[in-house]
């Protein structure tokens, strides 16, 4: 029996994957080692393998295609995973930042490319890689703690200026190169662009939440939504003219709020992008790295003055806008370490502009060796600034993360409407809780399970991601207690039966009992028996001081989601006056506060119908908590849902 030895390079499917897979699993490990950022390690590992390495693996054909899709779906889950809050609060900053740090590496880039002979269409194109830059640092400042520092955040925003823009720079010079660049082509493209981005970031949200409702309470489904999603919005840019991966990075912005971070969507997206269509694009960009050609004097001077410039450039960037927004020396730092670094986008361009004969393979090795420094170098300045930048308190939204405890069959589902209307608007989590003693039977676990099972399908059919947890605790409150912490809860959603139970309870002996444990904003809701018609929210003067505003904050927020998810109801608000209030209360529901001075109890008495969902804000003390409890439940009218909101996130 003869053993016949594989030829090189490698083409028989399961030698070439076992290669690939091998590749993708030391390239990590090579990095922890030497300290080196993972994308370095990738492309260093992908040059040794390719056919300019070891020649064990070709780029042309499988791997070429795989890096191909590895790119469109780098891009997509940019544009997932870019914070849109954080750029709609720091708007006016990230969107000054992104102008300047695009410009300054654009009008630098293009002179010293020109300078070195490059043509002008290639000295664009080159220009936009610097132009662009890709989050390779955030982690360092997610381990100190600092991304909600103001620095940060303004650079994460930029992150969207400068990729968008960098991206259809390189579309339009793409086209330009192949001679349509015509009257005709800006007269198709901006048209077309207009409609499918309109379609794209209008639809496709409203798409996925139709389908995430109905046939996409499956998981599987929902990702294979998503990776249709994607591929189709890249085809399209495709068709329209543009570069595939202006329209992967599209889908991933428009899908944005539909795919929470921290959901079972989100994980399965992240972990079959990390594991294998990412690496795999880095493997095959590593696979254009040339040793030889790397080494040779013209490449090294045009690598060391494009790193030169990109550096240069992204530093005067920063230190312009940080002066001129008045930041701190080392959040201007913070700034420079966190759009240095090119990767993404700037892969993204060099294959375009490779693919369509723009640029040859020595500039190509030429910008690998920009890639590799900034890589470190950006790491390093991080490592320096991070740790001493001011850690702010963050600012959440209340949707984020939403922990229902659930115990009663008939309420669950009510209550995870609520929690899913919340977390679908912020693009946030439900967490259904079932706490359980540490003695339950079998058969009672049986049912808890099947509870579970329930909550969740109402969650998914509400368009809300949902990830339930099963806790065994020595009590319920307990349990609960944990369980926010645990899980980082931005919101508590418990079902309340009205009333109290016996002398000397508020809300009933749980209720009462997490109230003293849990340091979160919480809703207590009991539900009607009558279809809603209207959200009447009564605010009295305990909640118009300040130390009262948090809670009016949390019952206007319930007023509004809960309004829309009961159809679009309108809203009624009733309440003591106060100028800061009624403010308030018009930038947030866009209704004029009818005044009452009279206490919440009588208010509710002569003015709720048994149609309304009657939204209370309290003061979390045990005078205002005894008050709600007893006399509002016993004013609203039978059949009538109540929500108590408390703002207990400063009582601990």
């Amino acid at each position: 029996m003869s053993f016949v030895l594989p030829q090189l390079p490698l083409e028989r499917p399961g030698l070439l994957f076992a290669v690939l897979t091998a590749a993708i699993l030391l390239a990590p490990i090579l990095a922890r080692r030497l300290r080196l950022p993972e994308v370095v390690a990738v492309v260093v590992v992908g040059f040794a393998i390719g056919p300019t390495g070891l020649g064990l693996v070709e780029r042309a054909g499988v791997v070429e295609v795989l890096g191909n899709v590895g790119l469109l779906y780098l891009m997509f889950v940019a544009g997932l995973e870019l914070d849109l809050d954080d750029f709609i609060e720091h708007r006016r900053d990230s969107i000054g930042f992104g102008i300047l740090t695009f410009l300054v590496p654009m009008a630098l880039g293009t002179v010293s490319s020109l300078a070195l002979g490059y043509d002008l269409l290639a000295s664009v194109l080159l220009a936009s890689c610097w132009a662009s830059h890709t989050l390779v640092t955030y982690p360092a400042y997610q381990r100190v703690g600092t991304i909600g520092n103001r620095a940060v955040a303004t650079s994460v925003g930029a992150t969207i200026i400068t990729d968008t823009a960098a991206l259809l720079v390189l579309a339009v010079v793409a086209r330009a190169h192949q001679g349509a660049l015509t009257p005709v082509f800006w007269l198709t493209l901006l048209p077309s662009m207009a409609v499918v981005t309109a379609g794209v970031v209008y639809g496709l949200p409203r798409l996925a939440r139709r389908f995430f409702s109905g046939r996409g309470q499956d998981r599987s489904l929902r990702f294979l939504f998503v990776m249709v999603a994607l591929f189709v919005v890249a085809s399209l840019a495709e068709i329209i003219g543009i570069e595939a991966i202006v329209g992967a990075f599209l889908a991933g912005l428009a899908l944005n709020r539909s795919v929470p971070n921290g959901g079972a969507l989100m994980e399965r997206i992240d972990f079959l992008g990390a594991t294998l269509f990412v690496p795999l694009f880095l493997l095959a960009t590593g696979m254009l790295v040339d040793i030889e050609v790397l080494l040779e004097p013209r490449t090294l001077l045009v690598g060391g003055v494009f790193t030169a410039v990109a550096l240069v450039a992204k530093f005067g960037a920063a230190w312009a806008a940080g002066k001129l927004l008045r930041y701190t020396g080392a959040e201007i730092g913070a700034m420079f370490s966190l759009s240095a670094a090119q990767a993404a986008a700037t892969l993204a361009a060099i294959v375009v502009g490779l693919n369509v004969g723009l640029i040859d393979e020595s500039t190509v090795n030429a910008v690998m060796m920009v890639i590799l420094v900034t890589c470190v170098v950006a790491p390093a300045v991080a490592t320096r600034y991070a740790p001493r930048l001011p850690r702010p308190q963050p600012v959440r939204d209340l949707g984020e993360v939403v922990v229902v405890p659930l115990a009663n069959p008939a309420t669950a589902p009510r209550l995870m409407r609520v929690a899913s209307a919340f977390a679908r608007a912020d693009g946030g989590l439900v967490v259904p809780l079932m706490v359980v003693p540490s003695e339950i039977d079998r058969e009672t676990l049986q049912q808890v399970r099947a509870l579970d099972e329930e909550v969740l399908q109402v969650a998914q059919s509400a368009g809300a991601e949902a990830r339930s947890v099963l806790r065994i605790d020595v009590s319920t409150d307990a349990g609960i207690a944990h369980t926010l912490v645990e899980q980082q809860a931005s919101l508590l959603v418990m079902g309340w039966k009205g009333g109290t139970d016996r002398h000397g309870a508020r809300f009933g002996g749980v209720i009462d009992r997490v109230l003293t444990r849990a340091f979160v904003p919480m809703l207590l809701i009991r539900d009607g028996d009558v279809p809603i018609r209207r959200v009447l929210v009564v605010i009295d003067e305990s909640v118009t001081a300040p130390a009262g505003r948090p809670a009016t904050e949390l019952a206007l927020a319930a007023a509004r989601v809960l309004a829309r998810e009961a159809g679009g109801v309108p809203v009624e608000v009733i309440g003591a006056q106060d100028d800061v209030v009624d403010r308030r209360v018009e930038e947030r529901l866009e209704v004029e506060t009818a005044h009452d001075e009279r206490r919440r109890s009588i208010v509710v008495r002569d003015h709720a119908q048994a149609s309304d969902l009657i939204v209370v804000p309290t003061v979390a003390d045990e005078r205002n908590l005894t008050a709600v409890a007893d006399r509002i439940a016993r004013a609203a009218p039978e059949g009538a849902s109540l929500i108590i909101a408390v703002d207990n996130s400063t009582a601990g």
